[in-house]
């Protein structure tokens, strides 16, 4: 947004040097980033953020510097009479779709000459960086620049059938813009069509067809309000961006699309010499009304400063907020049209502190309070892992939240719903995060293509999902953290054995270690994954949720990322596990009583997971069984085909006695019972 300085003065008398008003528009919020010379003018360049389209206008930023300087605004009133009211042409003004455009204004001004604009006009519009075409289009982007409207001015003779609609765009449609470009048009696209087709795509730019020329004796003046969220994605879809389209998508004032349309028609009668006719004012908007009960004690333990109620009542109405006091304590300020952003209290408190001044705010040192957790839970997990698995032998990387629908299709056995985005960047990052392999599997690919061939990689991301059909596609979408982790190449065991491949135990010695120390019991499956060689599932907890996998990627897959060597991966979804872990240490004392260890060997079936029979013996041990160990397991000779011999040692004890045999006898007997009858395996 540019701004002239002496453009504003004509509506706020302050009395301070361009430097001084720069410094005071960025200091209360407006950044000023540069102030230029021109032709003895200063023209300042301003950052306006995405909630304040209020100030990208000169009328808004005279505002602004009416409540920081404490200057009265003075606003151009418009007076429009219709001179020749009833004797214009008559046109056909119809909206199609409300929900686009809830209201449109069309008014006809006749006998226009078409020619120079006054040297007014021309150079405050040369200043702020717009060119000049003739005295009807310079008047439309000076009021759009004054007012923050935009407007479109149509050649009336020129519209077929003497119809204007304002309707979706039919698929294969297409326009000649005023830029000479031709345009594609499709269904959902905002469009100004008469008899015999689109004139203008609504908010962004008008058609070629219907400019405004030399020749043109009648005009049809256009002022609407469009809705933001259809105006960026035609301007994005087109690759089409203009003055009025900025504005739009980031909301015009509601209150201001007649105000708009008057100061218009009054200067381009002026200018042209045209006569003002009739007014077809199309559909209904309402400016909402918003009211805020406004607590002057509540701002000043917000701010830590003293407020002068006065003072405030007094920044609120150079704001254009109306204030009164009520029958409940404070004031009660009623929020105008242009001011879509404050709708809560705070809201206000922040507008006392940027008019009042941040740098006139005491600086205080806030009260310790002790015993006050100042991370969530979900942060210190998230801290914890990113400790513990470069301890591990691990190197995070990060990766694109985005992937595309070949990645998606990849790995559907893990992928939920996708959630895809509108308007992509590319092909290649069109769909949220489904899972995190594609990005692992791209960065494992990009290092072995530079000679680094031993890798341990880790993220930790987030994975995406919409509602899914049996749903009915309602709720919320899904957003869940996950960790991810990659091995491929050679690992270090140790000293005395030098260097190995890796392999899947590999992964699952981390994902042990790892859990261990959050103190969460995970269990191993057997499972099948479309894109796996071999797989397992994880579980955790005794709730039996599942929580991911572990698997070699299959090697046809790896062609897919141009890997030739073999790769293994994780992947656990993090949100249960959170809650179950368990962040402190607790000290326990060395065992001051023996403890008792018994062997206990069976025969079950091969794909019986170890997980499980560990699972059977903690619980039926409870409190007395101190460790359990997996030391052997056969298959082979005098075993049965089909079948594995597996051989745990448990180890019995209690902290405040020695157990007698007898006692440890019983629950070891206790413990084969509950193996035999859950799981159905014999003895050796």
């Amino acid at each position: 947004m540019k701004l002239s300085y002496k453009w504003l003065k004509e509506y706020v008398k302050v009395d301070v040097s361009a430097d001084e008003l720069a410094n005071g528009l960025t200091m209360s919020g407006s950044e000023v980033e540069s102030v230029d010379d021109l032709d003895g003018d200063k023209v300042m360049s301003l950052e306006i953020t995405s909630n304040r389209p209020d100030c990208l206008n000169i009328i808004g930023l005279a505002r602004e510097a009416s409540a920081v300087f404490d200057r009265d605004l003075v606003i151009p009133s418009a007076r429009v009479t219709e001179e020749a009211a009833g004797k214009g042409p008559e046109i056909e003004c119809r909206i199609e779709n409300r929900q686009l455009c809830p209201r449109y204004t069309a008014r006809v001004i006749t006998g226009v000459k078409v020619g120079k604009a006054s040297d007014k006009i021309r150079k405050r519009i040369l200043a702020i960086g717009l060119r000049d075409v003739n005295n009807v289009v310079d008047v439309t982007n000076y009021c759009l620049m004054e007012m923050g409207q935009p407007l479109h001015a149509f050649d009336l003779d020129k519209i077929k059938g003497g119809k204007v609609i304002i309707r979706e765009a039919g698929k294969g449609e297409k326009i000649v813009t005023i830029d000479g470009e031709e345009r594609e048009l499709s269904p959902g696209m905002l469009v100004i069509a008469d008899a015999s087709g689109p004139i203008a795509i609504a908010g962004v730019m008008g058609g070629r067809d219907t400019e405004v020329s030399e020749t043109t004796k009648n005009v049809l003046l256009e002022s609407a309000y469009f809705d933001p969220v259809s105006i960026r994605r035609t301007a994005r879809s087109l690759g089409l961006s203009s003055d009025s389209s900025y504005r739009f998508e980031r909301g015009v004032d509601k209150g201001a699309v007649l105000t708009a349309s008057d100061r218009t028609a009054e200067l381009i009668s002026a200018e042209t010499g045209g006569k003002i006719c009739s007014l077809y004012d199309v559909g209904a908007l309402a400016p909402e009304e918003v009211s805020i009960v406004f607590s002057v004690e509540k701002a000043e333990k917000i701010l830590g400063a003293e407020m002068d109620k006065g003072k405030i009542k007094h920044v609120f109405a150079r704001l254009g907020m109306a204030v009164s006091e009520g029958e409940l304590p404070g004031l009660v300020v009623s929020i105008p049209s242009f001011r879509e952003d404050l709708r809560k209290e705070v809201d206000l408190v922040e507008e006392i502190a940027r008019i009042y001044g941040y740098d006139r705010i005491p600086a205080t040192v806030p009260k310790f309070v002790a015993g006050v957790k100042r991370k969530e839970r979900s942060r210190l997990v998230d801290e914890k892992l990113r400790e513990m698995l470069p301890a591990l032998g691990l190197s995070e990387i990060m990766t694109y939240s985005l992937i595309s629908e070949k990645a998606v299709k990849r790995f559907e056995d893990i992928s939920g719903a996708p959630v895809e985005l509108i308007n992509p960047l590319s092909e290649e990052q069109k769909i949220m995060a489904t899972q995190l392999l594609d990005g692992m599997l791209h960065a494992i690919s990009w290092n072995l293509n530079r000679k680094n061939e031993e890798l341990a990689f880790f993220e930790l991301g987030k994975i995406y999902s919409r509602p899914e059909k049996r749903t009915g596609g309602k709720g919320a979408f899904k957003e869940i953290p996950a960790l991810c982790i990659g091995l491929t190449g050679l690992v270090r065991k140790n000293w005395e054995e030098g260097e190995r491949p890796a392999d899947l135990y590999d992964l699952k010695g981390i994902l042990e270690s790892l859990f261990r120390a959050l103190k969460v019991p995970i269990y191993f499956y057997p499972t099948r994954i479309k894109g796996m060689e071999s797989c397992a599932g994880i579980r955790f907890s005794a709730e039996n949720t599942e929580a991911g996998f572990l698997g070699e990627i299959d090697q046809k897959l790896l062609g897919d990322y141009d890997i030739k060597q073999r790769v293994f991966v994780c992947q656990v979804k993090l949100d249960g596990i959170m809650e179950k872990s368990v962040l402190e240490n607790r000290y326990h004392t060395i065992p001051k009583f023996p403890s008792s260890t018994r062997d206990v060997s069976i025969l079950c079936d091969q794909t019986l997971p170890a997980g499980e029979v560990r699972k059977v013996i903690s619980e039926t041990g409870e409190e007395i069984i101190r460790e359990i160990e997996l030391v052997e397991v056969y298959e082979g000779e005098q075993i049965p085909a089909g079948e594995k011999s597996l051989t745990y040692s448990i180890r019995y004890g209690l902290d405040i006695r020695t157990l007698t045999d007898k006692e440890v006898e019983g629950v070891h007997s206790r413990v084969k019972k509950a193996l035999r009858e859950k799981l159905d395996v014999t003895f050796r």
